[in-house]
């Protein structure tokens, strides 16, 4: 008699979880037999092989970008030439410590993960002051950050299960994730597309075998009941068997005489599949974006929080001016400091940038027959990067500036058209002939601001019942769309160009240095590096306005028209140890760019 099981599936059932149903099953279970996703994406890296910077200042081509980048119609005619008036010059896996000015780092208090002796007070009994950082906070203590290393160690399958809310696997206790939950939850879905580590391919029968001799329990139970009946009247040569074929059967298997029924045929000519199990459901290139922005944000987001710092997306288009040109760059998003004044970081404004961070899809940086470093992909991405820090320190540069936006002060901008000639002669004719309807805002001069500033006041109390009339007034934008003729007579300058949720400061520049330094997350694959560029203000000027009366004063390790950059080695983030070592570059960063320097007080 057959019985139903009393146990149910938890598992299956708990559909109120939105978190377990974002997650997909191959990654709660990876154990679990599937078709095969598509082949991983192979790992490819840029390699940098660019020409030699320009040794004398007077020899320097900058002013030449402008006409170097407008002229770029397609993608055919990027090349390295083009970005030759940069000067650039690279050097590749540097330790996030050199890129620290010397004179600079030599007063900063030890990192955590520094091994240093016990420096005991003057007096006995008298307690030593933190070091304090420019945003007047003191600089976070060790536990913090052990805490994030602890929890970056775990392992990843661990991790992964406690993100997704599953038990622990059989062996195994429970893992504790609290400030880097959002950054492992992101990872887990990276490694769907890139985790190999533990990916299985093999084959199968496409219909599994049945087992020989295989009866179902009610069968069973009716031959058990036969037996027990017929058992007495069975031969004693029979002993042990249902039937005479069973002991055929036996005895050539004993003697390894193969049974010529074609059951082996079938056997070897049944098809085969090819199935997998493992962590991954498609390949890296079909990883979506926003996966590997989220990770990296939230892998930076837990060592901002220490530092009082925040994590921002820039509000408008990233884009480098270089003359009258605005060139479009990629800024995926920016850390700034939150302010002193409480009131003011209610309202959403930070103070900086402190250094941006950039992600990119791109996997495939050459073709076929190209050397490293001469491929069109290398030349794009370096240059992206190249282009993305320099926006960042054109707006560090804007400290204590006003912003004049495009056309201010320009006659476009202030004088009406046509030279100033007055409309009557063309919308009057408009009217008359043609019989086309024509606002009266147009036809005539302008009413006053008086005479403007009565009307706003008569609609407002004429239409003051209602809840619709009274969000109109709250929104004048909303009361009445600008006809395009309207919108025509407007004389005004551009759209702004500068965030109005920042206060632009360069955070971390020594008052004393015509040099700023920019600083850089960068991220492809499933790996990060970070950057340094030391950029000239000089430099900076002519950039962005073709000149500039700003001194050459240079130092000797690097002229103002010679750019300069630093970077370090790619790390890893699904390796523990590459983790840890990215987390630590990350502090450091923090822990430099916010120290308390002479402009600081």
């Amino acid at each position: 008699m057959w019985r139903l099981p009393l146990t149910v599936n938890t598992r299956d059932t708990n559909t109120a979880n939105p978190r377990s149903l974002a997650l997909s099953s191959a990654s709660e279970v990876p154990e679990k037999e599937r078709n095969p996703p598509t082949v991983p994406t192979q790992l490819d890296f840029p390699a940098y092989r660019l020409p030699d910077v320009v040794p004398d200042d007077s020899d320097s081509t900058l002013r030449d970008l402008f006409t170097q980048l407008a002229s770029i119609k397609r993608p055919q005619d990027i090349s390295i030439d083009r970005f030759k008036p940069l000067n650039l010059h690279v050097d590749s896996d540097v330790d996030v410590q050199q890129m620290f000015p010397a004179d600079q780092a030599r007063t900063l208090p030890p990192l955590p993960w520094e091994e240093v002796a016990e420096i005991k007070p003057a007096g006995e009994g008298e307690d030593q002051a933190p070091p304090l950082m420019s945003n007047g906070l003191p600089y976070p203590s060790r536990d913090r950050f052990e805490t994030l290393r602890a929890e970056l160690s775990l392992d990843q399958d661990d991790s992964f299960r406690e993100v997704a809310r599953l038990p622990p696997r059989e062996g195994r206790s429970r893992v504790r994730v609290t400030q880097s939950r959002k950054f492992w939850t992101g990872l887990e879905r990276m490694s769907q597309y890139w985790d190999t580590s533990i990916d299985n391919y093999f084959e199968r029968p496409i219909t599994p075998e049945p087992t020989p001799r295989q009866t179902p329990p009610a069968k069973h139970e009716a031959q058990g009941d036969e037996m027990q009946t017929d058992g007495p009247f069975l031969d004693s040569t029979q002993t042990g068997s249902a039937d005479g074929k069973m002991d055929v059967d036996r005895s050539e298997a004993d003697d390894g005489t193969p049974c010529n029924d074609g059951g082996s045929d079938a056997k070897i000519s049944r098809p085969t599949v090819r199935m997998y199990t493992g962590r991954r459901i498609g390949a890296g290139t079909e990883m979506p974006d926003d996966v590997r922005d989220e990770t990296i944000r939230s892998f930076i987001e837990m060592a901002a929080w220490p530092f009082g710092c925040q994590v921002t997306v820039p509000t408008l288009p990233p884009r480098l001016t270089v003359g009258n040109l605005l060139f479009p760059v990629r800024q995926s998003f920016q850390v700034a400091r939150s302010p002193r004044d409480r009131q003011i970081a209610r309202q959403g404004i930070l103070e900086g940038p402190v250094f941006i961070a950039q992600c990119r899809p791109e996997t495939v940086f050459r073709v076929t027959g190209d050397e490293p470093g001469s491929g069109i992909g290398e030349v794009c991405d370096l240059f992206r990067e190249v282009g993305g820090m320099l926006l960042a320190a054109q707006e560090r540069a804007r400290e204590g500036a006003v912003e004049l936006r495009p056309g201010e002060g320009k006659w476009w901008t202030t004088k009406a058209r046509f030279g100033g000639a007055p409309n009557d002669g063309i919308l009057d004719d408009l009217v008359r002939n043609a019989g086309i309807p024509i606002p009266d805002s147009m036809l005539g001069d302008s009413p006053s601001a008086q005479e403007a500033e009565s009307a706003r006041k008569r609609h407002k109390f004429e239409h003051s019942q209602g809840s619709y009339s009274t969000s109109l007034a709250r929104r004048p934008s909303a009361m009445r769309k600008l006809s395009s003729g309207e919108k025509w007579k407007i004389l005004q300058p551009g759209p702004s160009l500068w965030d109005k949720r920042m206060i632009y400061q360069q955070i971390g520049r020594a008052n004393d240095s015509a040099y700023d330094d920019i600083y850089m997350v960068s991220s492809i694959n499933h790996h990060v590096a970070i950057l340094h560029l030391r950029v000239h203000r000089h430099y900076l000027e002519v950039l962005s306005k073709g000149g500039s009366v700003h001194p050459k004063a240079s130092d000797p390790d690097q002229s103002w028209h010679v750019l300069k950059l630093q970077r370090t080695r790619w790390y890893d983030l699904l390796d523990a140890n590459d983790r840890i070592e990215a987390l630590k570059g990350t502090w450091s960063l923090f822990h430099y760019q916010l120290r308390t320097t002479h402009r600081d007080g």
